[in-house]
């Protein structure tokens, strides 16, 4: 007897049991729990544990390991999407150099 990947549920037995998802998976289009996508709690941390602090006329971003994540003068105008993918992108960057030291 074959079950539902996905509900636990027994696959009909007069179905081609070549699906490993029952009709009633298959009709919703449902996704496999399976292939859900937990957010990434990095990037959501990220946010809530960088600190912006005004130094020596330069506006600078600090991660909670005081890793250095973008900075500005403090008369520049820089949108915060470019903000958050810089300082992103280099948290990522020093996060994997930790890792292999």
């Amino acid at each position: 007897m074959k079950f539902c990947k996905d509900c636990g549920g027994v696959l009909n037995l007069f179905e081609n049991n070549t699906s490993e998802l029952c009709s009633s998976c298959v009709q919703h289009k449902k996704q496999p729990l399976s292939k859900v996508h937990k957010p990434i709690t990095d990037n959501n941390d990220l946010l809530g544990e960088t600190v912006f602090t005004y130094e020596n006329g330069k506006i600078i971003l600090r991660s909670k390991e005081g890793w250095l994540l973008w900075s500005a003068s403090g008369e520049a105008e820089t949108e915060m999407k470019t903000v958050l993918k810089t300082a992103r992108f280099i948290y990522e960057v020093r996060k994997k150099r930790k890792k292999k030291s």
